[in-house]
């Protein structure tokens, strides 16, 4: 066989690798910190030998003979394409940890903090309760084959080292952005409501009984009406994600739209 084709087939690959490898290290599962290095490594090499057939390539364009500067042109544009669409889908789980770190807080665990093996960074453990009951629902949803299917579309989408950055794109992530809080205050509503209803009640406690010692009732009894009405809204937690889920399929679509113009 030509050497010079095979050498070329090896860049092309190698530049697949580099947008898959950033897309995975960055998604929820994929990314997860436990998995070891190798493992994601051999999956984003997998990945990228079972798509090399299906990337599209513009008319006329070979590395052969291309030098480093060349190559580094085109590698940067497919780790920066990586790390769009890898960042877009943490929006969904950044909006639910808002809203588990704001309930812990009403519930006064805001000093009962884990580590988060996912950031490397203290997080409230109602947070991590409720990321990972995210979790469970977007395998559920099958969200992880939908991401690999979505890094598949984007090589018929986006030719290798030809991702543009539009302006309409720093809009879609602000727009996407504010969502994410949205939906944190969405699902943190109905718990800050129990909460509150809580609060009033202990007022209205301490001033017919004032010989009660209020605080040391408060404590237990804001985490018993947290943790209730915790489990309580996990029905609306999994509508709400379900229309998130939804909302996030399209919004993933234009991007790998907007990367392709």
């Amino acid at each position: 066989m030509n050497p010079a084709f095979l050498w070329d087939q090896a860049l092309v690959l190698t530049l697949v690798f580099l947008r898959i490898a950033t897309a995975l290290a960055l998604m929820p599962v994929y990314g997860f910190r436990g998995l070891p290095l190798a493992v994601k490594a051999g999956l984003a090499f997998f990945l990228a030998l079972v798509l090399l057939p299906a990337v599209r390539l513009p008319a006329g364009w070979s590395l052969q003979g291309a030098g480093l500067p060349a190559f580094l042109a085109l590698a940067l544009p497919e780790v920066v394409a990586g790390l769009v669409l890898g960042l877009t889908t943490g929006f969904i789980f950044y909006g639910i940890e808002i809203a588990g770190q704001f309930v812990g807080l009403q519930m006064g665990l805001g000093i009962v903090s884990v580590m988060d093996p996912l950031s490397e960074q203290q997080t409230s453990i109602i947070s991590q309760l409720q990321y990972f009951f995210a979790l469970v629902i977007f395998l559920t949803f099958n969200g992880h084959h939908f991401l690999l299917e979505g890094l598949g579309q984007t090589f018929q989408a986006v030719p290798l080292g030809g991702a543009a950055f539009p302006g309409g794109m720093a809009g879609l992530f602000i727009r996407m952005a504010g969502d994410m809080f949205v939906a944190g205050v969405k699902i943190a509503a109905p718990v800050t409501a129990a909460l509150i209803l809580s609060e009033v009640a202990l007022a209205i406690t301490a001033r017919a009984m004032p010989q009660m010692n209020v605080f040391l009732v408060g404590i237990p009894l804001k985490i018993t009406v947290g943790l209730l009405g915790l489990a309580l809204s996990l029905p609306m937690l999994t509508y709400i994600l379900d229309l998130l889920w939804k909302r996030f399929q399209t919004d993933w679509r234009q991007i790998i739209a907007l990367l392709g113009q």
